[in-house]
């Protein structure tokens, strides 16, 4: 009864603020992907260690949770990926009726337009442009980021987003589809954060990397 009386709440401010359902939801669940991403190799390292022990002492680091870093998760998920995808989906529905297909057509069309003209190299740029902005980074420094990572960022999209979206455009309603993307951005977040750690040596790594390149 619970979990109905939650379903049901959550469907009315769905239904009600479409936007600042899916924020919320999109502020704590990239949050939570975060954090994932943060507090689970370090669990890993520790197992590994444990498992690996030798009589040699060795030296090992404290860990330390980065809630700064938690917080840009939260503020990217909240104020940028939601609301933007809120509209991308409505978009995508608004040009797939236009286009009159149906059935699995559909579900292609969708997941085409999505992964190979338009959304995911937005979403992607966007993900790594605020993330530059929000540790420091200048218009140029953000560009240079953007310009490294964003092949590399695609490639995975595809691989993982791919077999996520033709379930997703195939067999779930248009108003729960972001929700599905949401919460499965737990571990796409999870995989960026890794992937990307936004720690304050990378950001001065990069600063000085890019620095040298202009300076050259």
């Amino acid at each position: 009864k619970s979990k109905q009386s939650f379903v049901s709440w959550y469907e009315h401010h769905l239904q009600k603020t479409p936007v600042r359902t899916k924020a919320v939801t999109g502020g704590i669940l990239w949050g939570i992907g975060d954090l994932v991403a943060q507090v689970v190799p370090e669990v890993a390292a520790k197992y590994s260690q444990t498992e690996t022990e030798s009589s040699n002492t060795t030296a090992t680091t404290k860990f330390e949770y980065d809630y700064a870093r938690s917080l840009r998760a939260i503020t990217f998920g909240f104020v940028i990926h939601a609301p933007t995808s809120h509209v991308h989906f409505n978009l995508l529905e608004y040009l797939t009726i236009k286009s009159g297909l149906t059935g699995l057509k559909i579900t292609v069309f969708k997941t085409i337009m999505e992964q190979f003209v338009y959304w995911s190299w937005i979403s992607n740029s966007m993900y790594h442009g605020a993330m530059g902005a929000m540790q420091g980074l200048t218009l140029d420094q953000i560009y240079k980021r953007i310009e490294d990572v964003l092949w590399d960022t695609q490639k995975a999209q595809w691989v993982f987003w791919i077999p996520v979206q033709l379930l997703n455009f195939r067999f779930v309603p248009v108003r729960h589809q972001l929700n599905v993307v949401l919460l499965t951005s737990v571990v796409w977040t999870a995989l960026l954060s890794a992937w990307y750690p936004p720690t304050p040596a990378v950001v001065k790594e990069m600063k000085e990397t890019i620095a040298e390149t202009q300076s050259s």
